[in-house]
C-alpha cells in the first residue's frame, strides 16, 4: 500500500501534531482527495491580568474618559441658509454675476421639510443654481434636495465634485459608549510604557429609521470590545 505524499503541516517538529496523527489524517482524507494543515491555534496577541479601579488612571493630553453617541438631534438655525439679499444678488464667480445663482450658508435645515416648503413659497425654480459656500461647486437646488434624500438624512451633505462635507456626517452606527484609561501594564515590544485600553460597547436597541428593519430590535454581539494601544505619542494620537 502506497500512501502519496499530502500537505500536513507538523509545527515545532513532532511535538504539537504527533506523526502517527498526522499520516492518520493524510490516509483517511487522501480518499477525498482534500488537503491537510494540522496547525496549532493562536494565542490571543495581549490578555491582562484584571485591573483594579485605583490603579485606572485618565490618558495624559485627552480630555475625559469616556464619550457616548446619542441619536442625532438636528436643531433648526435661526438664520436661513440663504437670505433674501443673497437671492438678489446672486453669486459672483471670475468677476462676472451670474444672476440663476444664489449663495448657500450651509446649515441642516436648508433640506428639511420646511425650508422646502419655504423655497416653494419663494418661488424657485427648476433652472435655479446654489453656489456651496466653502467649496464653490454649484448644483441646481432641486439637485441638492435629490441628493440629501437619497442619503442618509443626517444633516450633512457631501460635494459630489472635491467631497468637501456640509454639516456633520455620521453613519448608520446605533448609539454606544466609548471608554479609555491607562492601565500599569505593557504591550509586547513597548515594555517602557503602560497601556491605553479603549472599550467599546453598543447596547442592545431598537434600530432606527435608517436600519434596515426600522422599529425592530437589535443586538450588536461581541461587545464590549477591548482595544490596546502603547501609551506613547503614536498611542494617544490614534
Amino acid at each position: 500500500l502506497r500512501v502519496p505524499a499530502l500537505p500536513v503541516k507538523n509545527l515545532n517538529g513532532s511535538g504539537p501534531v504527533h506523526p502517527a496523527l498526522a499520516g492518520m489524517t493524510g490516509i483517511l482524507m487522501c480518499a477525498a482527495g482534500l488537503p491537510v494543515c494540522l496547525t496549532r491555534a493562536p494565542k490571543p496577541i495581549l490578555h491582562p491580568p484584571p485591573v483594579s479601579k485605583s490603579d485606572i488612571k485618565p490618558v495624559p493630553g485627552v480630555n475625559g474618559i469616556c464619550r457616548k453617541t446619542k441619536k442625532k438631534q438636528l436643531k433648526r438655525s435661526k438664520e436661513p441658509p440663504m437670505s433674501q439679499r443673497d437671492q438678489g444678488r446672486g453669486a459672483r464667480g471670475g468677476g462676472r454675476r451670474d444672476p440663476r445663482a444664489v449663495r448657500l450658508r450651509w446649515c441642516p435645515s436648508l433640506l428639511c421639510a420646511t425650508w422646502r416648503r419655504k423655497a416653494a413659497g419663494l418661488g424657485i425654480k427648476p433652472e435655479l443654481v446654489g453656489k456651496l459656500g466653502k467649496c464653490g461647486h454649484m448644483y441646481h437646488l432641486l439637485c441638492l434636495l435629490a441628493m440629501y434624500n437619497n442619503g442618509n438624512k443626517d444633516g450633512s451633505l457631501q460635494c459630489p465634485t472635491c467631497k468637501a462635507i456640509y454639516g456633520e456626517k455620521t453613519g448608520t452606527q446605533p448609539p454606544g459608549k466609548m471608554e479609555f484609561h491607562l492601565i500599569p501594564h505593557s504591550l509586547p515590544g513597548y515594555t517602557d510604557s503602560k497601556t491605553i485600553r479603549i472599550v467599546y460597547d453598543i447596547p442592545t436597541g431598537i434600530q432606527g429609521p435608517e436600519h434596515p428593519n426600522p422599529g425592530k430590535k437589535f443586538t450588536a454581539r461581541g461587545f464590549p470590545r477591548h482595544c490596546y494601544l502603547p501609551d506613547n505619542e503614536k498611542g494617544r494620537k490614534v
